[in-house]
């Protein structure tokens, strides 16, 4: 019974990262390299553009961080500059036993969004394409409006998506930088 609490929460969380109908995303820039296969992009990993050195003994255990933390494990600017300009963080919890916490990023304007989320350990495979986020593997799956990657850290899986009207490889992209940011800040 546990067991289907805890898979309806990951679906919650995952729907929750959705956007509302008739919401549409600004034109994405055009890209400026050629699309990498399924097999070159799980061995390539998007550069972060951002640097981030936390102290081992600074950083968080993401499994015992409650959600209004998480949201703590980002600064507003650098995840500006790594996805778009985004609101201050709502913090957010979805299912029980144990609950799935996260953080959510609306963008300044428009109907994108960042979510960033703690589930729980073991799910890092949750995606269907295998990533590389710098020393950690992960794996990351697009949907039609959002991209989500999810890395597997010390007592939890961290998950990060990148919503927006219609998702394309701008959102992976963006989503990997933002996931390998966070793996800066919690124990791996």
């Amino acid at each position: 019974m546990r067991r289907w609490g805890l898979l309806s929460a990951v679906a919650l969380l995952g729907m929750a990262s959705g956007c509302t109908p008739g919401e549409q995303a600004p034109p994405a820039a055009a890209p400026t390299t050629q699309p990498t296969t399924t097999e070159e992009s799980a061995t390539e990993s998007a550069a972060p553009s951002i640097s981030r050195n936390v102290p081992l003994e600074q950083r968080k255990r993401l499994a015992e961080l409650p959600a209004d933390q998480v949201c703590g494990l980002v600064d507003l600017d650098e995840l500006g500059a790594l996805a778009f300009p985004v609101r201050s963080g709502e913090p957010q919890e979805v299912g029980f036993d144990p609950p799935v916490r996260g953080c959510r990023f609306q963008a300044r304007t428009g109907g994108r969004s960042v979510l960033i989320g703690a589930q729980p350990e073991g799910f890092a495979t949750l995606g269907r394409d295998e990533v590389q986020l710098g020393a950690v593997r992960g794996t990351q799956t697009m949907h039609a409006s959002d991209c989500t990657v999810f890395a597997g850290v010390s007592g939890a899986t961290l998950q990060v998506s990148v919503t927006a009207g219609e998702a394309d490889t701008d959102q992976c992209e963006k989503a990997q930088l933002i996931t390998q940011y966070v793996l800066a800040a919690v124990v791996v």
